[in-house]
């Protein structure tokens, strides 16, 4: 292990330490900080995070994937995520979804290969009332329309 990786790790133990008490219900929150520091879950990030609260990595993997807001793999510069819940695809978000797909040229849980995209879908954006829904870097839009999807991510909205 390198100096940098071996700091990194030091360096995560620590914040841990501090913020996380050595408890199985930490994962979670855990899980989020690790989000919320490095916009995805890093390998060694779950390693770190397994050794801290006693939770083999395989069970630590298991519930980062269990979570569709939090993600294993680094996104691309611009997050685009359909929700694709019942009342957003009763309401269209199948079309919303192929639209991206079509326009991005990525399919769902892909990134584009320069790294300039990722899309995702979403069992649920909790956007019900104003289905279909769409997430751009974070920030959520509703009763959107496949020109209105692609118009958002071409930065053309509301010009």
């Amino acid at each position: 292990m390198t100096n940098p990786e071996r700091d990194r790790r030091k360096a995560l133990r620590a914040v841990l330490r501090e913020r996380f008490p050595r408890d199985r219900g930490q994962l979670l929150p855990a899980l989020h900080h690790l989000q919320h520091e490095f916009g995805h879950l890093p390998d060694w990030a779950m390693e770190v995070v397994g050794w801290h609260l006693g939770i083999p990595v395989s069970e630590v993997y298991g519930a980062a994937t269990s979570y569709s807001e939090l993600r294993v793999q680094e996104p691309g510069e611009r997050v685009v995520r359909v929700c694709t819940g019942l009342a957003c695809w009763l309401s269209g978000g199948g079309d919303i979804l192929e639209a991206m797909q079509a326009e991005l040229g990525v399919h769902a849980g892909e990134t584009a290969p320069d790294g300039g995209v990722t899309l995702e879908e979403t069992p649920c954006g909790f956007l019900c009332g104003v289905a279909p829904a769409l997430e751009l870097n974070g920030r959520w839009t509703g009763r959107v329309t496949p020109d209105s999807a692609r118009a958002l991510v071409q930065g053309t909205a509301g010009t």
